[in-house]
């Protein structure tokens, strides 16, 4: 398995030896100024991911902020090394080298970070007109990045996989697509996943999907030493961690006309940052599957339930309903338990708010005196470092959340790994599309669901919506336009959700959009992987087939198609070890 060098690299500075600039050291000490980790503390990190585990325990800790709060602790470094009987061990599977700490992807990466924190309390309505600067600097840097082949970056952004387009060329974004991916259908319409602005039939209980927004306006860790205080201990200033993020005040909450705590859909990507922070893992994937479930999707045409055996018998427990909503829960801890290899064992890459402290000391520096990283100038000469610096008086990346990142590296990211997994087994048991005599697919509409408001009865044509802000500054949930509704495909919509989950780590601040999209792609090979063995385990030997999330030289997905144990993609036999469709 490779990784991109970064931990392993020493550098030179002023005289001094360097390690880790690239990689994961919060909550190590970090004793000199400018935020460099401790050498002997770095080592020792390095040498237990080398090992059994037991390493961990002796890593030297951060300095505490305060008496009453523990430095945090590392998150379950050892989870990568845990066997399990329904997959490969965790170590035989692989990702790409992620981008160097020094190169132009990750420059060109940071841009997009920059560019989501500035634009973090725009409306999802509103980023056609607010976002132009933004598609100019992100289109800028991200073409010389997927250009840089000839570079000593082999972890570079990848047509077909990183970026929208084909393996042969990258489709510039506009100020409607930008912070997309490129998956199948997700570039159409709203921003936001259709499974994400409605109730949920749970039962006969119900699902709201409204939450309490965080308060617009407020991000964190853009004082120096704020942010080598989080970095030392891994808490905000009042001692939480990221699983207790901006939990310290109301007022990191946005309020209504009456003082109280406001409640919306999901609307800015703040709010997505808010709903990737606190969610159940696997949660949006089991509605999605409820909200597919109550709408009478109709299930894969190799679900022998769905024709050949549906005159007399009905799946349930096997290739049912209790089948689908079991396996997109199971299938997340073991997208967890691969991807925290990745994370611990094999790259320990470092987060965007680290980058962002390098970027600082190299371009401003601490008391007057500033240190050379090799961060490409291209990044400081963006419209939007420009304005971070200008809005924050630094280069650091401002946060969604109190104590900015968790601690675990970034690459790759837990979250888009379990959407990886999770949105391709609902892709695989439902009908997504057709295929004419001709061989081209045409996926299913969305409109094609039902919705279910009454305890009775089959229900009407689903509702559609987008979500966004109104001129006098209240937020809303409204009815699409009747040809953007026509034109959404569930296949689209779930590879939607997918993008709103991974990437709304990215608008909170936690994630690299490599990190992102080469983790929906693991995550997919996991779930072809189990997928393969449900077509043998069940009796009635059923098939799966399912568009991936990468793209061909003509643009279009890669058809994948599981049968008799075996994966198929493009029609050519493959062996998923290798991490990838």
């Amino acid at each position: 398995m490779a990784s991109n060098g970064d931990t392993k690299r020493v550098w030179t500075i002023d005289g001094t030896t360097v390690k880790g600039l690239g990689s994961f050291h919060k909550t190590l000490p970090h004793p000199n100024p400018y935020g460099e980790v401790d050498v002997d503390a770095f080592d020792c990190l390095v040498a237990a991911t080398e090992g059994d585990g037991s390493g961990f325990a002796g890593v030297p800790k951060g300095p505490q902020r305060d008496s009453k709060h523990p430095t945090f602790q590392l998150i379950n470094p050892q989870a990568g090394l845990a066997a399990d009987e329904l997959t490969h061990h965790p170590a035989s599977y692989s990702m790409p080298p992620a981008p160097k700490v020094d190169s132009i992807t990750t420059a060109a990466e940071m841009t997009e970070l920059y560019w989501m924190a500035l634009l973090r309390d725009c409306g999802f309505n509103e980023l056609g007109k607010e976002a132009s600067d933004a598609v100019t600097d992100i289109n800028k840097n991200f073409t010389a990045a997927v250009d840089d082949e000839e570079g000593n970056d082999a972890g570079h952004l990848k047509r077909g996989i990183d970026v929208p387009g084909s393996t042969r060329s990258f489709t510039s974004f506009t100020a409607d697509t930008v912070f997309r991916l490129g998956l199948p259908g997700e570039m159409q319409g709203p921003m936001l996943s259709q499974f994400f602005v409605r109730d949920i039939a749970y039962g006969t209980q119900s699902i709201s999907q409204k939450q309490n927004p965080y308060a617009s306006g407020k991000d964190y860790l853009t004082k120096f030493a704020d942010w080598l205080g989080a970095q030392n201990s891994g808490n905000d200033a009042a001692g939480h961690a990221y699983n207790r993020a901006n939990e310290d005040s109301d007022a990191r909450f946005e309020k209504d006309k009456n003082g109280n705590l406001a409640t919306r859909y999901i609307c800015t990507m703040r709010d997505l940052a808010r709903f990737v922070n606190k969610d159940a893992l696997h949660q949006a994937y089991f509605n999605a599957a409820l909200i597919l479930l109550s709408g009478q999707a109709k299930w894969t045409p190799g679900n022998p339930y769905d024709v050949r055996l549906a005159d007399r018998e009905a799946g349930f427990g096997v290739l049912g309903g209790p089948h689908i909503l079991a396996l997109v829960s199971e299938i997340a801890t073991r997208a967890l338990k691969v991807v925290w290899n990745q994370k611990w064992q094999v790259n320990l890459r470092l987060r965007p708010e680290a980058y962002g402290g390098l970027v600082q000391v190299q371009e401003c520096g601490v008391d007057g005196k500033t240190r050379s990283y090799g961060i490409p100038p291209s990044l400081v000469e963006t419209e939007a470092a420009k304005r971070i610096l200008k809005n924050n008086g630094s280069y650091l990346l401002p946060m969604a959340y109190t104590p900015g990142s968790p601690t675990h590296p970034a690459y790759g990211a837990g979250h888009a790994t379990v959407a990886g997994a999770c949105v391709t087994v609902l892709k695989a048991y439902f009908k997504t599309f057709t295929t004419d005599k001709e061989g081209n697919v045409h996926p299913v509409f969305f409109n094609t669901l039902k919705e279910r408001e009454d305890p009775f009865g089959d229900g009407g044509m689903i509702a559609t919506y987008e979500t966004g802000r109104k001129k006098d500054g209240t937020f809303y949930r409204i009815p699409l336009d009747a040809k953007i509704a026509e034109s959404l495909t569930i296949e689209g919509e779930l590879n939607k959700l997918a993008q709103n989950v991974a990437m709304g780590r990215s608008m909170g601040g936690v994630h690299w959009r490599t990190d992102n999209t080469r983790s929906l792609i693991l995550g997919e090979a996991l779930a072809a992987e189990i997928l393969a063995d449900i077509t043998t385990d069940a009796n009635e030997k059923p098939s799966f087939e399912f568009r991936a999330f990468a793209r061909d030289k003509d643009g279009e997905p890669r058809r994948v198609k599981i049968a008799n144990g075996r994966i198929w993609v493009n029609e050519v036999l493959v062996d998923t070890h290798g991490s990838a469709l």
